[in-house]
C-alpha cells in the first residue's frame, strides 16, 4: 500500500482541539484498530496538541499546529508540529511511565500535569522528536498497525 496522508492545522487555542480529536478518532477508525486503540491513539495527539499550545506557544492564540495523519503499510504515523518553543531533546527519554500508577485510595498524590508524555510513551509503538533548520518542531507517534 503506498502512503496516503491527510495534513490539517488548527489555530493555536485550546478550543479548537477537540476539532483535533474527532478528527483522529473518525480517521483511525477507517483503520483497523478497535475502538479502545482509537481512543488512545486520539488522547496521545491530543495531549501532543495540548502541549504545541502550552508550552510551545505558551497559550498564545494566532499561531498554527499542524497535524499529519499518515497511513503507511503497516503503521499510523502522525506528526504533531509547531514553530513555538522547542521541547528539551531528552523530554521523552525523561518521560517515566511509572508515574501513572495510581493508588486508588491516595487521588490527592496523583501529579496533576506532566502526564501526557508518559502517556504517549506508553500507548504508542515509537515517539520521537525533533526540530528542522527552518525552526519546525515535531513530535511523531508511531503505532503499528
Amino acid at each position: 500500500m503506498k502512503q496516503r496522508k491527510i495534513v490539517f492545522a488548527i489555530e493555536s487555542d485550546m478550543k479548537n482541539v477537540s476539532l483535533i480529536g474527532m478528527t483522529i478518532n473518525k480517521l483511525c477508525s477507517l483503520i483497523p484498530f478497535s475502538e479502545v486503540e482509537a481512543y488512545q491513539v486520539e488522547l496521545c495527539v491530543v495531549e501532543a496538541v495540548n502541549n504545541c499550545i502550552e508550552h510551545a506557544y505558551g497559550s498564545q492564540r494566532g499561531h498554527q499546529v499542524e497535524v499529519v495523519f499518515a497511513l503507511e503499510n503497516d503503521k499510523l504515523v502522525v506528526d504533531v508540529c509547531d514553530t513555538g518553543k522547542s521541547m528539551d531533546e531528552k523530554a521523552i527519554e525523561k518521560a517515566d511511565v511509572a508515574q501513572l500508577n495510581i493508588d486508588p485510595d491516595n487521588f490527592h498524590t496523583m501529579a496533576e500535569q506532566g502526564r501526557g508524555l508518559p502517556i504517549m510513551k506508553q500507548i504508542m509503538d515509537t515517539i520521537t522528536y525533533n526540530t528542522n533548520d527552518d525552526g519546525k518542531n515535531c513530535l511523531t507517534l508511531i503505532k503499528n498497525i
